[in-house]
């Protein structure tokens, strides 16, 4: 049976982690600008990213969210059948972004001086805003040859790479430990103890026609399912596994 997972951040440092990881793929998807649309979708998370890194400076927590994965590694290596190289080879990953990120340069920083990006970003909440009559740079740009908008691309993703690589390794392990254990809700309703927990994961049967809505901070947290259409909500098995 297929099944969808729902993930849902209880802070605002985990909030940001998710949301930048999610424009970092949207950016990934995009940037081959082989159909119509990648191109304000690029630009769009492009924007959305420089915007969440002017409001938060997430060098300092993923720094110390990794060496707190480093330091769970001496637990893992007493495992029985671990892969010591393997888990030398995440130790190495894990030390090299833990020492690279507090030395680094305020993320997105050199984003915000680039020229076309600062053009493009004081039309974009302009409704139609990106017309070329509004911004004859950006209509310039998109019929340069495809190799000097992929040059510019690959500039603008290398100053996000370091958080790219930390965020896609911190989220990985996360997921990865995260055990999921049987769960009901009663009448589409379930709560728990956060207990210090960075996020939860619930993996529901895609043919379920209800969804999660879910509420909390740092100490509880509540689960609602929702009916899609007419459908009436009862007892409702699920998995959750919480993220610590």
């Amino acid at each position: 049976m297929s099944s969808l997972v729902y993930e849902y951040p209880l802070n605002e440092k985990c909030r940001n982690y998710l949301r930048l990881n999610e424009l970092l793929q949207q950016i990934h998807r995009c940037r081959s600008l082989g159909a119509d649309g990648q191109t304000i979708a690029l630009f769009k998370a492009l924007l959305d990213i420089m915007e969440l890194l002017e409001r938060c400076d997430v060098r300092t927590d993923l720094a110390r969210d990794l060496n707190t994965q480093k330091n769970k590694l001496a637990a893992w290596a007493q495992a029985p059948g671990v892969d010591a190289a393997a888990l030398a080879q995440l130790e190495r990953q894990l030390a090299d972004l833990n020492q690279q990120l507090p030395r680094a340069a305020r993320l997105g920083q050199l984003l915000r001086e680039d020229k076309l990006l600062s053009t493009v970003r004081s039309r974009f909440a302009i409704p139609g805003g990106l017309c070329a009559f509004d911004v004859p740079q950006l209509h310039y740009w998109l019929h340069q040859p495809t190799a000097n908008q992929q040059q510019d691309i690959d500039g603008w993703l290398a100053q996000l790479q370091l958080l790219q690589q930390g965020l896609q390794l911190l989220l990985t392990l996360w997921r990865e430990v995260g055990q999921f254990r049987p769960q009901q809700a009663s009448n589409g309703f379930f709560q728990d103890n956060a207990e210090q927990t960075e996020m939860i994961r619930l993996r529901l049967p895609t043919a379920l026609a209800a969804y999660p809505v879910v509420s909390g901070n740092k100490y509880r947290y509540t689960i609602r399912f929702m009916p899609v259409g007419n459908t009436e909500i009862g007892n409702i098995d699920f998995e959750l596994a919480n993220i610590k």
